[in-house]
This record gives structure tokens, sequence and C-alpha cells, in this order.
């Protein structure tokens, strides 16, 4: 990363931007002047930091599973010991389909722990320096199947369903804070997810 003392480029945290709308996002920040600390569980993450330094932008990218508490803390520590983020884009995310008794446990779960758990840790532990900081944006990548049942994506539809009504509730609690919190509701969108 950057020298925290002499840089004065804004940073962006994205999650989720080995591909599709978290590389997108990326592109968009590198685009817009930001530095950035990406982050995916998959080696194309790698790929990804390549492209965006390509663009002028300071990259750290972060190799890690969000699903687990210790990936959480190692991207929250990354981000932590150095400048305190400007956007936070909270998008890693998975989903599955099916009928909910046909599909495994523990895919539900897994789903549950990314989408849910690992984006409400991570927001707990970068947060904070936003606040203490009295500036900051907030993105969460929800969905449109976040306003309506889901059937034969049991729990992806209701993930989404929590990450819209989550930002929504900690949009009022900041609101006079300077952070703004958005949630992101694609439709149909082409990509490898």
């Amino acid at each position: 990363m950057t020298d925290t003392t002499t840089t004065t480029r804004p940073l962006a945290v994205v999650t989720g931007a080995s591909s599709g709308i978290g590389l997108e996002l990326a592109r968009q920040f590198a685009e817009n002047g930001f530095d950035l600390v990406v982050c995916a569980e998959d080696s194309g993450i790698e790929r990804a930091a390549a492209e965006l330094r390509a663009q002028g932008a300071d990259v750290t990218a972060v190799q890690t599973d969000l699903a687990t508490r210790g990936g959480v803390d190692e991207l929250a520590g990354r981000v932590t010991a150095g400048r305190a983020p400007d956007a936070l884009a909270v998008n890693a995310g998975v989903g599955n389909s099916g009928s909910f008794l046909d599909g495994s446990l523990d895919d539900h779960l897994n789903l549950i722990a990314l989408n849910i758990t690992g984006a409400v840790h991570l927001t707990h532990r970068v947060l904070p320096a936003m606040v203490a900081r009295g500036e900051g944006k907030v993105l969460f990548t929800s969905s449109i199947a976040g306003v309506m049942p889901g059937p034969y994506e049991s729990t992806y539809a209701a993930s989404k369903a929590f990450l819209y009504s989550f930002s929504e509730a900690i949009r009022k609690e900041l609101k006079d804070s300077g952070i703004t919190v958005t949630a992101l509701m694609p439709g149909p969108t082409e990509t490898e997810f």
C-alpha cells in the first residue's frame, strides 16, 4: 500500500473483486482516482489487481475466504492497519439454486456465512474508522431478489433481503455521522456468478 503519510488519493475496499460486479466496482473506483484494497477467495484477485494497477491505482490484493471469521479478520486487519478507507463496497457473495430441501445444508450455511455473517463482521470491523473520521461511503450489493420471495433460491434471496434491511437500518443509525450507506439492487446481470 501507499505510504499513508503522503497519499492524497482516497482508499476503497471492495470484496468479491475478482470478477463480475465486484470487479466493475473496483474499476470504477480506480477510474475515479481511488487506491484499492481488493479481496476475493479465488486466485483471480491477483489478475484483477494487476488490471487495476494498470489504471494507476495503488492496489493491495487479499486472497481470503470471507465466509470464515479468520478470513474477515485477515482482511479487516490489513485494512485497519493502514489508512481509514473512504469507501467500503461489501460485494462478496455466493448463490445456490434448487429446492431448499434438495440442496446441501452445508451450501446453505456457507451462503449465510459469506453473504450475511461475513458482511456484518467486516462492516463492524471497518466502519468505526470511517465514523471516527466523520466521512465515508458504504455500499452493499443486495439484489432485486431481496424484495420478493425467492423459491428455488430461498437462502440467496433471504440473504439479499437481509443486506437490504441491514443497509437501510445502519443508514438511519449513521444519518448524522457523515457516512452514507447504499444498497445496490441489481436485477439479472450477466456475470460469472
